[in-house]
């Protein structure tokens, strides 16, 4: 649980920032276009923006370390990439019944999947737009992400780009479900 912990407060500076300029943002442009405001989109919007700069926090932007001198890009660990599908399920049932450590589990398995659930939630809450046009939209900011890191010490995996759609299609189950139960509220999002 720390290490969510962890990730989570490695988000949040990159998300406190992005909050007063995306706000001044969308005012403006709101201005700009004479649009109606319509509360439930623009909170919906705000919190989406807001998660997807967190990811890309823990993706793709480089992690920075000040000190006395001025800030330095953190370059930790070597860049490994896996091209072989479902390598992550060998290397989560040695990592977790053999070695016992469930965080691997947590953070590499189920932290590919719930990461991306938010935009298979979203993209459908806030836009018209098809179940296929969805998953795209997932699959394709998965690979962005993967081809990303190829540049950074961080992992590429086949895995990440299959377990990051499947939470696509999760969030996108997710929405499908309560739009079914909750259709006349939901519809005030868009």
């Amino acid at each position: 649980m720390s290490l969510i912990l962890k990730y989570i407060l490695n988000m949040m500076p990159y998300m406190i920032i992005t909050m007063p300029i995306y706000l001044i943002v969308r005012v403006v442009i709101l201005k700009i276009k004479k649009k109606e405001f319509n509360w439930y989109h623009e909170i919906g919007s705000f919190l989406f923006v807001i998660f997807l700069v967190g990811l890309a926090s823990q993706t793709i932007i480089p992690k920075f370390e000040f000190s006395i001198n001025g800030f330095n890009i953190v370059k930790s660990g070597e860049h490994e990439t896996n091209l072989i599908p479902f390598k992550v399920l060998i290397d989560t049932y040695k990592e977790v019944l053999v070695n016992g450590y469930v965080n691997y589990f947590i953070i590499n398995f189920l932290g590919n999947i719930i990461m991306f659930m938010p935009i298979g939630f979203f993209i459908p809450l806030l836009w018209k737009v098809s179940n296929r046009k969805v998953i795209i939209i997932g699959f394709c900011s998965s690979l962005f992400i993967e081809i990303c890191q190829l540049s950074l010490t961080r992992g590429t995996d086949v895995d990440d780009l299959i377990l990051n759609t499947l939470g696509t299609m999760l969030g996108l189950l997710l929405y499908r479900l309560l739009y079914k139960k909750f259709k006349n509220y939901i519809i005030k999002f868009r």
